[in-house]
C-alpha cells in the first residue's frame, strides 16, 4: 500500500488504542457482552499487522487462520442465540456480531491476497497483487460498507434531549467499559477498515 505514512502511523496508533481498551473491557465489568472481545483484540492487531508488516512477527498464513477462527466464534454464539432467542438474536450487543463476521472475514480474505506480496517482495503487499487477487468493485463495495457504520456509528453519538435525565458521577473502570465507549472504538476500527480498503482500490 502506498499511503502516506502520517496517515498511517496515526491508524497504527488508533488501532494500537483499541487493542488496549478491548483488554481493559475483557478484565473489566460493564461490558453487555465480553464474549466478542477477544475476537476484536485479533482484528485490531491484524490491522496494526497490516499497516505495518515490517514490524509483524506472524505470517499472513497465520494472521488469516486467527481471523477465520475470530469468525468461526461470533458465528457460533449468533447461531445459538438464534436457536434459543429468534426474535432477539440481534438486539442489543449482539447486532454488532454480524458486522464483525463480516469485517473480520474481509480481513482474512484480504491477508490471503497479501501472502504473495510478503513471500516475493519481503515487506507490504503492492496495490497490484490486491487488485489483481479481489476485484476492484468489491474492494469499493466493501468501503463503502464501512463508510456507512462510520457515519452511522458518528450520528449515535450525537447529543439527544433526554427528559429528567440527571448527570450522575461514575468511576474510572465502569466508563472504560461502557457500551458507549465500546461502541466509539468500533467505529474507530472501521474507519480503519475504510482507509485500508480504500488504499487498495
Amino acid at each position: 500500500m502506498h499511503e502516506p505514512v502520517i496517515a498511517t502511523a496515526l491508524l497504527i496508533a488508533l488501532t494500537g488504542c483499541c487493542t488496549v481498551h478491548c483488554v481493559l473491557v475483557v478484565v473489566g465489568r460493564g461490558c453487555p457482552d465480553r464474549r466478542l472481545e477477544p475476537a476484536e483484540i485479533v482484528m485490531a492487531l491484524a490491522m496494526a499487522g497490516m499497516m505495518a508488516p515490517a514490524f509483524d512477527p506472524l505470517s499472513p498464513v497465520l494472521w488469516a487462520a486467527l481471523l477465520t477462527a475470530s469468525v468461526a466464534w461470533p458465528t457460533l454464539l449468533l447461531a445459538g442465540r438464534l436457536g434459543r432467542h429468534p426474535r432477539s438474536a440481534f438486539a442489543g450487543a449482539w447486532s454488532h456480531y454480524p458486522h464483525h463476521v463480516l469485517s473480520a472475514g474481509a480481513m482474512a480474505a484480504l491477508v490471503l491476497c497479501m501472502a504473495p506480496a510478503h513471500q516475493h517482495a519481503g515487506g507490504g503487499a503492492t496495490h497490484e497483487s490486491i487488485g489483481s487477487a479481489v476485484p476492484e468493485w468489491a474492494l469499493l463495495a466493501l468501503a463503502a460498507y464501512f463508510l456507512g457504520y462510520v457515519v452511522w456509528g458518528a450520528g449515535s453519538f450525537l447529543p439527544r434531549p433526554a427528559a429528567g435525565a440527571r448527570l450522575t458521577r461514575a468511576d474510572g473502570p465502569a466508563v472504560l467499559t461502557s457500551s458507549g465507549l465500546v461502541a466509539a472504538r468500533r467505529t474507530v476500527m472501521a474507519m480503519g477498515m475504510f482507509y485500508m480498503l480504500l488504499a487498495m482500490s
